[in-house]
């Protein structure tokens, strides 16, 4: 089945994932990819609570090796 993500991104957030997910340190301390994940309330959950919030997009992607 798919997912549909509703988490806050842009075009920063492919950096966000590499960062994630080789657990690589941010490009500086003020960067946009610097940013915390987006924290959601499920009344409205487009508007981070946590502004400002980007996504790094490791919802979206199944890394584990289960065969399905």
């Amino acid at each position: 089945p798919g997912h549909i993500s509703h988490t806050y991104t842009d075009h920063v957030s492919i950096l966000k994932f590499i960062e994630a997910n080789w657990g690589l340190a941010p490009v500086t301390s003020r960067s946009r990819d610097n940013f915390p994940n987006p924290k959601a309330s499920k009344s409205n959950p487009y508007v981070p609570l946590n502004r400002p919030a980007i996504g790094d997009m490791m919802d979206l992607f199944s890394f584990s090796k289960e065969k399905k």
